[in-house]
């Protein structure tokens, strides 16, 4: 299997972004990004749709939590583990250098391709999230997008699809 690059995020599904960031700004002491609300077009296995998410990263790294809010009917629905209640890590997010090729290899592996960014050419863009057999997700991004994104973390505006330069087949 092929080494992906580093883990850089654990993504958690809460119900309040600005209730979970208070705790764990309480608890942990974190700082946030600002909450990104956006339309994006994703493909599922079901095909094409665009969802409303809302979500946030933690500003320290080099591991950080990303909170989002649930998404009825994709990859982002509310957890309920029925032993410790709502919530719970939802997926680990790790760079890849080719998207593309890493997303094919996963698929290839048995790890189902469960959502990914729709640029329209039908293949893993941006971000690709795998399902594994034993249930967790795994988000594959672009590491292309890495120095904008580590920006945003640092206090610059969100970098919007279009904004990032393009390498190879996986933009």
């Amino acid at each position: 299997m092929r080494s992906f690059g580093e883990i850089y995020h654990t993504g958690l599904v809460v119900e309040d972004l600005e209730t979970a960031m208070a705790e764990l700004t309480a608890v942990l002491g974190l700082t946030w990004t600002p909450v990104e609300d956006r339309e994006l077009p994703v493909v599922t296995p079901d095909g094409p749709l665009t969802v409303r998410l809302r979500w946030v990263y933690s500003r320290r790294g080099p591991c950080r939590l990303e909170l989002l809010e649930p998404v009825p009917g994709t990859v982002w629905e509310r957890p309920v583990q029925p032993s410790s209640g709502a919530g719970g890590a939802h997926h680990v997010g790790v760079w890849a250098e080719d998207l593309a090729a890493a997303s094919d290899e996963l698929v290839a592996a048995g790890y189902p391709r469960v959502l990914t960014f729709d640029d329209g050419s039908g293949g893993a863009a941006r971000f690709v999230y795998h399902r594994l057999p034993t249930g967790p997700l795994v988000e594959l991004v672009d590491a292309a997008r890495r120095p904008a994104l580590e920006a945003w973390f640092a206090g610059a505006p969100y970098p919007a699809a279009g904004t990032e330069p393009a390498v190879g087949p996986s933009r």
